[in-house]
C-alpha cells in the first residue's frame, strides 16, 4: 500500500472515530502525527477522553473484537453446492411447519456460500402470498449472485403443484435479466423435499416480461387444481 492510500485510510479512520466517540478530530489528527493511530483504541487515556467518550471507545473496542471473531467464523460459511445439501438445509427450517405455508429465500455469493436465509412470507394452511418486490429488494441489498427458493406443503406431500412452477417462472423472469440466478426451488413436506431443478422442470429460463405484482394462491381441497392469482 502506498503512502497516499495510507494517508487516505488514516483520515477515514480518524473521521469515523471522531464521529462515533465524540472526540475532537483535530485532537486525534494531531496525536496521530507522531504516534500510532491504534493507540487511540488500545490506550485511550493517552488522548484524554471524558467519561462518556471513554465508554464509547470501550464499546467500539468490544465491537471490533466481536466483529473479528464473527468474521473468522463467517469465512467458513455454509456452502449449498448440491441439491441434497440444499434440500437438507431447507428441511431443517421447514419440516416442523405443519399449520401454515412458509416461503423463504436463501441469498448466495458467487461461491454458493449462504449470505442470508430469510422468511419472505407466511400464509395459512390453505393459502399464501409471495411479494416479488420484497425478494428483489433483499437480493439487491445483499448483492447476492444467486438465490434458492423454498416453501413447505403442510400436507406433508412435497410434490409441486402447477402454481409452484408458475411462481418459480415469475421469479426467474424477474431475476435472470438482472444476472441473479434462481438456482432451484425446493418444496418441503415433512422430512422429504422435492427439487424442481433436479426433476427437470422447465421454469428456470426467462420467458416473459418481469411482473412484480404479488403472487397469491389458494388451495381449494375440492378442486382438481389450486387457484392462482397473478
Amino acid at each position: 500500500m502506498n503512502a497516499i492510500n495510507d494517508q487516505y485510510l488514516a483520515e477515514l479512520f480518524l473521521n469515523g472515530l471522531a464521529g462515533l466517540t465524540g472526540l475532537s478530530y483535530a485532537q486525534l489528527k494531531e496525536y496521530a502525527k507522531s504516534n500510532s493511530i491504534f493507540n487511540i483504541i488500545d490506550y485511550p487515556d493517552l488522548v484524554h477522553p471524558n467519561p462518556d467518550q471513554l465508554a464509547k471507545i470501550e464499546l467500539l473496542k468490544e465491537l471490533i473484537k466481536t466483529y473479528n471473531v464473527l468474521r473468522t467464523i463467517e469465512d467458513s460459511r455454509l456452502v449449498l453446492n448440491t441439491p441434497s445439501a440444499a434440500g437438507r438445509y431447507f428441511i431443517s427450517f421447514l419440516e416442523g411447519k405443519r399449520d401454515k405455508e412458509v416461503f423463504m429465500v436463501t441469498f448466495l455469493d458467487t461461491k454458493l456460500q449462504v449470505i442470508e436465509t430469510r422468511v419472505m412470507s407466511e400464509g395459512n394452511i390453505n393459502s399464501a402470498t409471495v411479494y416479488p418486490k420484497d425478494v428483489l429488494k433483499r437480493a439487491l441489498d445483499c448483492k447476492c449472485s444467486s438465490i434458492f427458493l423454498a416453501h413447505n406443503h403442510p400436507s406433508g406431500d412435497p410434490t409441486p403443484s402447477q402454481e409452484d412452477i408458475v411462481m418459480t417462472q415469475r421469479l426467474v423472469d424477474i431475476f435472470e435479466p438482472l444476472e441473479i440466478g434462481v438456482n432451484d426451488h425446493f418444496i418441503v413436506g415433512g422430512m422429504r423435499y422435492y427439487s424442481l431443478r433436479e426433476h427437470g422442470k422447465s421454469c428456470f429460463s426467462s420467458r416473459n416480461i418481469a411482473n412484480y405484482e404479488a403472487i397469491s394462491y389458494h388451495n381449494n381441497p375440492f378442486a382438481d387444481e389450486p387457484e392462482l392469482e397473478l
